[in-house]
């Protein structure tokens, strides 16, 4: 068998890498999966919690800040607010690297899966947010010295993306483990990544279930008739979490940890998702915001959430004044709350989706109750049966209540809310008076600065072929 060196490698980011070779040829390139596989789950799981925070969370009204800062839920998008999901292209040459070495090392290819879904990933999640993106010539600097890679078609990138999870869920082996360990998502629990591997594959499959000529749609047939062939996340035990150990500096990166208790004063939950969860008596409520400082330990603690897009003054000022506002919940201070990248609850919504629109045989109302039940377990939030008999909640058949429930589930689950958004045009979401984009949430990121100056030629053909670098160029698979 090859032998294996373990060593920390020196990242090269797509286009962030200046235009020489400073390769040490002294240095093995050959490393230990089991030592890189940790810090690659670490960085995305602090871009996911990151990007939640600070753009998805504020896009789509789960929070609004209530200082100066006021642009994205404004939708004044700065070019640093680009910056934060493109930094997941940091990752790929670790990605790249575990596989090759899977493919001529034995006994790596479960390393090789979990690599493999790993890539699919944090891919989806890059061109879910920009489009058109560098993808078939990604992460080649320094094999092929490709500086500066060209953008690839979204409608490209999404069929390969399902191929290569259907491949990946195909080469796992459940009976062999990881040798070198590393799996800070499953433990090393090779059914929880075919799962996993197949549930991301329903995820991108429905998002593009309306193109015509996909095949999305015969293929959720084909999965979701055979469950033991395509086995899928179905409890919060097969969520695809990263646990943080509480250490320094694996920590939730917006925990107290991190940041300082002040930031959150400017941090409110938005008055959509108090006002609708609190109409519904939804105990998740308690685990999304906290009481309203002034109301804190008193008998009758209050929920008051911030409209989204008021103007700086009246934000800062609304209903009393900060202590008067409810922030985001305490559980995103604790330094051991996961970073969430998919869940059983948004599996069961997806295939209640599925149901309604008859792409395979189920109960869609069994599939849209079990999601709701375990949307609450995953937060810890007290159920109560007839939660599911309320008017706004009992299942009617029809797919905006369905759409409702998933955008609760996902809550600080990265950029999925946002996407999930565009593709549905749910939940019905009004932008605040003082949004400076007609009116419009946006429909992706512009690309960062950074591009613009390292890769200027395969940038202007991107922004070219979509009508210049707007916010409000629509996606490939959007309505």
């Amino acid at each position: 068998m090859k032998k294996i060196i373990t060593i920390s490698l020196v990242i090269c980011a797509l286009s962030a890498c200046k235009k020489f070779d400073n390769t040490n040829p002294n240095v093995p390139v050959d490393v230990n999966p089991g030592v890189v596989l940790p810090q690659i789950f670490y960085n995305i799981s602090n871009t996911l919690t990151w990007s939640a925070f600070e753009l998805n969370n504020e896009l789509i009204q789960y929070t609004c800040q209530s200082n100066t800062f006021t642009e994205v839920q404004r939708f004044k998008l700065e070019p640093s607010n680009s910056n934060t999901v493109w930094a997941l292209y940091s990752r790929v040459r670790d990605i790249d690297n575990i596989i090759a070495l899977s493919e001529k090392t034995e006994g790596l290819e479960n390393y090789k899966a979990i690599a493999q879904i790993t890539r699919a990933f944090i891919f989806s999640i890059l061109t879910d947010t920009y489009g058109n993106i560098p993808y078939s010539r990604a992460g080649l600097a320094l094999q092929q010295k490709v500086f500066d890679p060209a953008y690839d078609l979204q409608q490209d990138i999404y069929p390969d993306l399902i191929r290569k999870l259907e491949e990946a869920a195909a080469m796992i082996d459940e009976s062999k483990g990881l040798p070198f360990s590393g799996d800070a998502i499953y433990k090393g629990n090779m059914l929880r990544w075919r799962k996993f591997a197949n549930s991301l594959q329903l995820r991108l499959l429905m998002r593009i279930s309306a193109k015509q000529g996909t095949g999305a749609a015969a293929k959720i047939t084909t999965m979701l008739s055979a469950p033991a062939a395509y086995p899928l996340i179905t409890t919060n035990d097969d969520n695809a979490l990263y646990h943080y150990t509480g250490s320094l500096p694996d920590v939730l990166p917006v925990s107290l940890a991190n940041l300082q208790d002040f930031t959150f004063k400017y941090k409110s939950v938005s008055a959509f998702i108090v006002d609708s969860l609190s109409k519904f008596n939804d105990s998740r409520l308690f685990q999304f915001a906290r009481p309203t400082n002034a109301s804190a330990g008193t008998a009758n603690p209050q929920y008051v959430g911030l409209p989204n897009g008021l103007p700086v003054a009246e934000s800062a000022n609304y209903n009393g004044g900060q202590n008067f506002q409810s922030y985001i919940g305490t559980r995103f201070q604790v330094s051991t709350e996961p970073g969430i990248w998919m869940t059983a609850a948004e599996v069961a919504f997806l295939k209640a989706e599925a149901a309604l629109k008859g792409y395979y045989t189920a109960d869609a109302r069994q599939l849209y109750e079990d999601g709701i039940r375990t949307s609450f377990q995953y937060w810890n939030a007290p159920f109560d049966e007839s939660y599911l008999s309320q008017p706004g909640v009992s299942f009617d058949g029809q797919l905006p209540k369905v759409y409702l429930q998933k955008y609760f589930a996902l809550f600080f689950c990265g950029m999925e809310a946002w996407a999930e958004y565009r593709r549905t045009g749910y939940p019905l979401l009004v932008p605040g008076p003082t949004n400076v984009n007609d009116g419009k949430i946006p429909s992706r990121l512009a690309y960062p600065l950074e591009e613009q100056s390292l890769n200027s030629i395969h940038y202007k053909e991107a922004i070219n072929l979509i009508g210049g670098d707007d916010i409000n160029g629509k996606m490939w698979w959007q309505p």
